[in-house]
């Protein structure tokens, strides 16, 4: 490669960086304002697992789902009485029927506490968490 050949490419390297970084400081200094901007969402405790009681359950709905992953990762929507009420896999399987019936299982087994606003009383909130398989056949 000639010298003039790499001293373009670098130059188009460099171009490329920097027009990433002239996109990316709005939503970074958004994002920074919304965690900081003093609403009421920025302000609620969010809500508390109490337990999960479904280790037996899900290692059991898995199998049967022939699922092979080495833990699952999902979001609890959680309503102000601490009861799950929807949930989402952070990696859904293709066929939909599977994301059901593992959510059907982790919303029946998990207990909560319900998220609190800044005032302590009771709100909506949401849970994140991971099953990793090898931890709940450990236990078993």
């Amino acid at each position: 490669m000639t010298s003039k050949a790499a001293s373009m490419k670098t130059s188009f390297v460099l171009s490329a960086i920097a027009a990433f970084g002239v996109l990316a400081a709005p939503v970074f200094a958004q994002e920074q304002q919304m965690q900081n901007d003093g609403t009421a969402r920025s302000k609620v405790k969010p809500a508390r697992l109490i337990e999960f009681t479904g280790d037996r359950e899900f290692l059991k709905e898995s199998s049967r789902l022939r699922v092979w992953r080495g833990e699952v990762g999902y979001t609890l929507e959680v309503d102000a009485a601490g009861t799950p009420v929807d949930c989402e896999l952070a990696e859904k399987f293709r066929m939909n029927y599977v994301n059901d019936k593992l959510c059907e299982v982790l919303m029946k087994h998990h207990s909560f506490e319900p998220a609190q606003d800044s005032s302590g009383a009771p709100v909506e909130g949401s849970y994140e968490g991971r099953l990793n398989f090898m931890d709940i056949r450990a236990k078993g």
